[in-house]
């Protein structure tokens, strides 16, 4: 794997275990637990993108479940101008929805300097203006809007293929199954306490995904 991943962990909202499922799942990850220069939370994923790495690199958030031959997914190939990232599944204020999902974008940081330096030269306004304009809703967010708006002024998006990304909740009632599979571009997403083989990536709810999540829905090839 020539990919560089990052897993952002910073607050106590996961505990220990959420960590070392990640761990035992990507290979030597490196983790960004600490906000830096006055960043908030998720803001500090851009921090990469100031950085000296030379090849792709890859950041995740960690409410995620990898299953099945999920390493296609960390390792789906990339060239320089493009940014990968998965399709966003849900909607903010208004059903207004981005298209890009902030858990996984992959992108050399090369590439990506502009968009560090536009948000560093005005910090205050970006993590505050998608929540003003009723975009979002905070107290902190709004960074996937912001990675759209720059990615599209200089960058390819590209889209890791529908069918290996989807959403999860813990509690999910007959309703909620018929609208996965329903909205899934495949011929279904989950049956019989089984994700569809072509599923790599399950990115649960963030405030429920914890070890008895993992242990109830975790599979492998």
């Amino acid at each position: 794997m020539d990919t560089k991943v990052f897993a952002i962990r910073i607050g106590d909202r996961y505990g220990q275990d959420v960590e070392d499922y990640i761990n035992s799942k990507i290979p030597n990850v490196t983790w960004i637990r600490e906000e830096k220069d006055g960043f908030k939370l998720q803001w500090n994923r851009l921090h990469l993108m100031n950085s000296d790495i030379k090849g792709p690199i890859l950041t995740i958030d960690i409410d995620m479940l990898f299953i099945n031959d999920y390493m296609k997914a960390i390792d789906y190939p990339i060239e320089r101008g493009e940014f990968l990232t998965a399709k966003s599944w849900w909607r903010d204020s208004d059903g207004i929805r981005s298209t890009l999902n902030g858990g996984f974008q992959k992108y050399y940081p090369e590439d990506c300097k502009y968009i560090y330096d536009e948000f560093v030269s005005r910090k205050e306004f970006w993590e505050e203006y998608y929540i003003k304009t009723g975009i979002t809703i905070g107290p902190v967010n709004g960074e996937q809007f912001f990675m759209e708006r720059m990615v599209g002024k200089k960058l390819k998006l590209k889209y890791l293929p529908d069918s290996w990304f989807m959403r999860m909740q813990q509690d999910i009632t007959q309703r909620d199954l018929i609208d996965l599979n329903t909205y899934y571009d495949g011929e279904w997403a989950y049956l019989g306490g089984k994700f569809n083989p072509e599923v790599k990536i399950v990115h649960f709810m963030m405030d429920e995904f914890n070890s008895d999540i993992i242990d109830k829905f975790n599979q492998t090839d």
